[in-house]
């Protein structure tokens, strides 16, 4: 624990972080990081000292630094500590550990999002997610939005393919009807034990809803995005649980 926390310390300087972030995009000298950074040469000195004392950056024979195999992931694991610092609030009720692991430990890829506050906001991404779709449209969530069957049904005329995933005690809204196993049919459903995470995408865009502290969904605030990070989270939580899930009988 004490390595571990003298490390943090190393990093707990914004200018030693600025420094780390500066030469990731390219190998400096001591002169260019001043500059850049407006600080004094001897501050700058002192900076880059206890970062390569920590092991995160290095210099070669020509006076250039540049980041260590262990710097550039330590760099890696930073956008996940920035995005959950970013909603501190919103995490001290909001409860990710019904997620898998891996997905927490990637929880940085989520750090470029758009947020979104109320169900009318949840409810016009999914407006959204299924007008702009050409390809496909995937939803998790653990209740039907009764304006999206419309949506469903004039999409998948248009042959937009549709996965859904709800769980297996959900009743269904009145007019919704499953539709018949077929290889040729463009709404696939699975049925889940149990449903903690709302997720709504297409090709391109990707909307997330998170459990309370309660362990239910909160529609009333998400996040949203098309940074190819955040969509490829999305779609692979949705893969993961799509392979556990049971098809329709």
């Amino acid at each position: 624990m004490e390595e571990l926390s003298d490390f943090f310390l190393e990093l707990a300087h914004s200018d030693r972080l600025r420094t780390l972030f500066l030469i990731e995009k390219e190998r400096l000298k001591l002169t260019h990081i001043s500059e850049r950074l407006n600080l004094s040469m001897q501050e700058t000195s002192r900076h880059l000292s206890r970062l390569k004392d920590a092991k995160l950056i290095s210099k070669d024979v020509d006076g250039f630094y540049h980041l260590t195999p262990f710097g550039r992931i330590t760099l890696n694991l930073l956008p996940g500590y920035n995005f959950i610092l970013k909603n501190r609030d919103y995490f001290q009720d909001h409860d990710l550990s019904c997620l898998p692991p891996e997905f927490i430990r990637r929880i940085g890829e989520l750090e470029e999002y758009e947020p979104g506050k109320g169900v009318m906001q949840v409810l016009h991404l999914a407006v959204v997610v299924m007008g702009e779709a050409r390809e496909y449209v995937w939803i998790l969530t653990d209740q039907v939005m009764t304006p999206t069957i419309s949506m469903i049904r004039e999409g998948s005329a248009k042959g937009i393919r549709f996965r859904i995933l709800l769980p297996q005690q959900l009743t269904l809204p009145s007019g919704f009807q499953l539709p018949k196993p077929a290889p040729t049919s463009p709404i696939e459903i699975r049925w889940l034990g149990e449903v903690r995470v709302c997720i709504m995408m297409n090709e391109a865009l990707a909307g997330l809803c998170l459990p309370d502290s309660a362990g239910k969904i909160d529609f009333s605030t998400g996040f949203a995005g098309r940074n190819p990070k955040f969509h490829k989270w999305c779609r692979d939580l949705f893969s993961h649980y799509w392979e556990e899930a049971k098809k329709v009988p």
